[in-house]
């Protein structure tokens, strides 16, 4: 199994283009759809490859996006944006749920709360140890503070999940670790209550950004919870639109129709 990169623009750049894994034998119901982090201003798609790896063990059709870091919040989350409707575009049917960890798990909450036209919008989104909110609070991380105040002072309102909640929300599932060293789960916990289908679990032995390396403590009770979550978040879709959600278009598999897309568009 080959992870290919595949960009969001005619001209290939470095930042704007996701990682793409297909195993061999489709079997999650799902898609994963990762957004790393690094602060705002750091980090790489390629995070997540050991990661998209174990997916692709499992059957699970995983990507990674990447986006401009150190920028304004703006471009970033416009190039998130961008990276999913391109791996939306691939996928078909196959619905698709947003994983994100730390500052990803920002962006990624900002996407899954943003608007979507009809059949575009995440199974789900997990969030790894994120920030519950964008702005400034007593005792930041000197690592952190300057983004965290950027984002404040760039975004306003538009930087701040609390803010973008809705009645049409998808479910969500927080993942906060005991060694946390940068955002106080009080701001998870407080965002989670503003949500119409959201749980909190908490993983006292492991670390901030833990989930990028499949054998870290507490790597195991988050993959069960994460795959539970997201088995019934597809359980529950199917049942809202009264039938269930086809896996592909028929007579197709995830497979040989995304591979066929890239190939008409001179990817392979």
């Amino acid at each position: 199994m080959k992870i290919v990169s595949l960009p969001y623009d005619p001209v290939a750049s470095e930042r704007r283009g996701l990682d793409l894994l297909e195993p061999a034998r489709v079997r999650a119901p799902y898609a994963l759809c990762f957004v790393h982090g690094g602060g705002w201003t750091g980090g790489a798609r390629q995070q997540w490859h050991e990661r998209m790896r174990a997916a692709a063990g499992r059957g699970t059709v995983s990507a990674s996006l990447g986006y401009r870091v150190g920028g304004r919040l703006a471009e970033m989350t416009a190039d998130v944006a961008d990276g999913y409707h391109r791996l939306r575009g691939l996928l078909g049917e196959l619905p698709v749920a947003l994983v994100g960890s730390s500052a990803g798990a920002h962006l990624a909450t900002l996407l899954a709360l943003a608007g979507h036209r009809a059949g575009e919008a995440p199974l789900a989104c997990v969030s790894l140890n994120g920030p519950g909110t964008p702005f400034p609070w007593q005792d930041m991380h000197p690592e952190i503070g300057p983004a965290v105040q950027r984002l404040a002072e760039e975004g306003g309102d538009a930087a701040d999940p609390g803010a973008l909640t809705h009645a049409g929300a998808p479910p969500f599932l927080f993942v906060v670790v005991g060694k946390e060293r940068f955002f106080p789960h009080a701001h998870v916990h407080a965002l989670a209550a503003l949500l119409p289908s959201a749980r909190v679990v908490t993983l006292p032995g492991a670390e901030h950004g833990f989930f990028y390396r499949t054998g870290s403590e507490g790597s195991a009770a988050a993959q069960a919870e994460i795959e539970a979550f997201l088995t019934a978040s597809v359980t529950d879709s199917s049942t809202r639109t009264g039938a269930s959600r086809s896996s592909a278009p028929s007579g197709h598999s995830p497979v040989s129709t995304m591979s066929a897309k890239r190939r008409s568009e001179g990817s392979v």
